[in-house]
C-alpha cells in the first residue's frame, strides 16, 4: 500500500513509523516540560530502519545538566531504570 504524503509517496510501513516518530517526539516534549526541560530543536525524524526516530538536536549545557540531574533523581527512586555495569 502506499499513501501520498506531501512530501511524495510512502509505503503504510514507513508512514506508521513516521507517525510513531511524531507521537514520540510528542510524548518526549511534553514529559521533559513537566521537569522544566526544552530541547528546541527536539522533532521526529526520518524513519530508520522502518522504525520512527526522534531528531533529539543540541542544547546548551545548563539544559544538559538538569536533564542529568533529572535522570539521577529517577534512577534514585526507581532501582529498575538503571543500567547494570558489565
Amino acid at each position: 500500500m502506499t499513501v501520498t504524503a506531501g512530501n511524495g509517496a510512502h509505503t503504510a510501513t514507513e508512514t506508521d513509523a513516521r507517525r510513531a516518530g511524531e507521537v514520540a517526539a510528542a510524548g518526549l516534549k511534553e514529559a521533559l516540560s513537566r521537569v522544566g526541560i526544552v530541547f528546541p530543536s527536539l522533532w521526529a525524524g526520518e524513519p530508520v530502519n522502518g522504525n520512527g526516530s526522534v531528531e533529539l538536536g543540541g542544547c546548551n549545557a545548563g539544559t544538559a545538566t538538569k536533564l542529568a540531574e533529572v535522570i539521577n533523581a529517577a534512577a534514585d527512586v526507581l532501582p529498575e531504570l538503571r543500567a547494570t555495569v558489565r
